[in-house]
């Protein structure tokens, strides 16, 4: 691959309770390369358009890939009449008053873009990919034509170059199941009661939780920047939130029962689009039959993979592969190996760099050693870090047009 086909725009999507470049913290604790290896600049240098979007740390996939419509396009962002109904929020969000890739789809060098998603980032650019592909029949049929935001109406996937999850929860992980549904729900307790506290003072302009449609904080550009707040009065709201055992709780949204079961029943590919699944790995055998994470880790990752391991060991799970598939064995301290790969069901291949892609199928490529915070920059040195993103970069600039509809 030593010629390049295309140059276009690269999407970068954070993670579950990540940020982006909207969020001030993204300024002092940049999310895609901590410090010196913030990865923008060496992409920029090589002529690699890069954008970060905040997309709101707790939101759901679908509400998630509705700003993200918005960010890319302009206008308000639109949840979705009949979505918005089902869920129990307001149909509208913030206003974009100019889109970051307004002619997308209109020029060749903004002809396509590319998705790169991290962690919840990963079934966040899968949700993309196929609701700008296939829209919503759900709310076509909901929704008077004259009234349905573009990104339900489908036929956008040739907008679409690329998806590539970066240890993606795309199968679900054994640490949300392991909180079951009492634990996701205080976790989404917790959580809400947090922006409802905090969510008119200045800590949304720094840090945005997300979650403004249930109406129980104001947008970012909204905040007033008054006192904290007495959360009570929106308990109602907390708890429409929180009712949600499927999409629009980002926790459950992570859980193998419901990736499986919910939100990939049906799932297919666009055949168009280029999908990749890289994945790490920082657990080693334990001697015993299982799998211990690898020292020298990540702390937060040590912390997540000890439960994790220890949960496979239950079975409970054995529908799904448990205790048959060894990749679910296997973690990067936050999600299973078999959780990172391809969606279940999907046609997919194992991959490596010699491979013959083509659009329209899954590439499981071979698991880097590390954890879940190695494509994030941390722990690792600045020249494996940037070395790792320009091979992902050439490799998507290399790939032709995959129209074949």
């Amino acid at each position: 691959m030593s010629e390049f086909q295309n140059n276009y725009p690269c999407i970068f999507v954070h993670g579950f309770g990540g940020f982006g470049h909207e969020d001030l913290m993204d300024h002092y604790f940049t999310y895609w390369g901590l410090f010196s290896k913030y990865l923008f600049p060496h992409l920029n240098e090589q002529g690699t358009e890069c954008y970060n979007p905040a997309l709101g740390a707790f939101n759901g996939t679908w509400d998630r890939t509705c700003i993200l419509w918005a960010y890319l396009f302009g206008g308000t962002v639109d949840y979705g009449k009949v979505h918005s109904e089902k869920h129990r929020h307001a149909r509208y969000g913030p206003t974009f008053e100019h889109g970051i890739l307004e002619d997308l789809g209109k020029t060749e060098a903004h002809k396509k873009i590319n998705l790169f998603g991290h962690s919840f980032g990963g079934p966040t650019v899968i949700m993309a990919a196929r609701l700008f592909a296939e829209g919503s029949q759900e709310e076509r049929d909901g929704t008077d034509p004259d009234d349905l935001s573009p990104l339900f109406a489908g036929g956008h996937g040739n907008l679409i170059h690329t998806v590539t999850t970066l240890s993606g929860v795309n199968n679900g992980t054994a640490l949300a199941e392991l909180f079951g549904f009492l634990g996701t729900e205080i976790a989404g307790i917790s959580v809400l009661t947090l922006q409802a506290l905090l969510g008119d003072t200045a800590a949304t302009r720094f840090y945005d939780i997300g979650c403004h449609q249930w109406g129980i904080g104001p947008e970012r550009n909204d905040c007033q920047f008054r006192h904290i707040r007495n959360p009570l009065p929106y308990w109602s709201r907390i708890r429409d939130f929180c009712s949600n055992k499927d999409l629009d709780h980002c926790a459950r949204e992570m859980q193998v029962s419901v990736q499986q079961d919910v939100i990939l029943k049906d799932y297919k590919t666009d055949p168009g689009i280029y999908y990749f699944a890289r994945r790490a790995n920082g657990s080693v055998p334990d001697g015993k039959g299982g799998y211990k994470m690898k020292i020298p880790v990540d702390p937060f990752c040590l912390a997540a993979g000890i439960p994790t391991l220890r949960w496979m060991k239950k079975g409970t799970l054995a529908k799904y592969g448990f205790g048959t598939d060894p990749l679910w064995g296997m973690t990067d301290g936050f999600v299973n190996v078999r959780g990172q790969s391809a969606p279940i069901g999907t046609t997919q291949e194992d991959a490596t760099q010699a491979t013959a892609f083509a659009p329209g199928k899954w590439y499981n490529l071979r698991p880097i050693v590390g954890d879940h915070m190695t494509w994030m920059g941390w722990w690792v040195p600045k020249d494996r870090y940037f070395s790792m993103w320009d091979e992902m970069i050439r490799l998507s600039r290399s790939l032709p047009d995959g129209d074949a509809r």
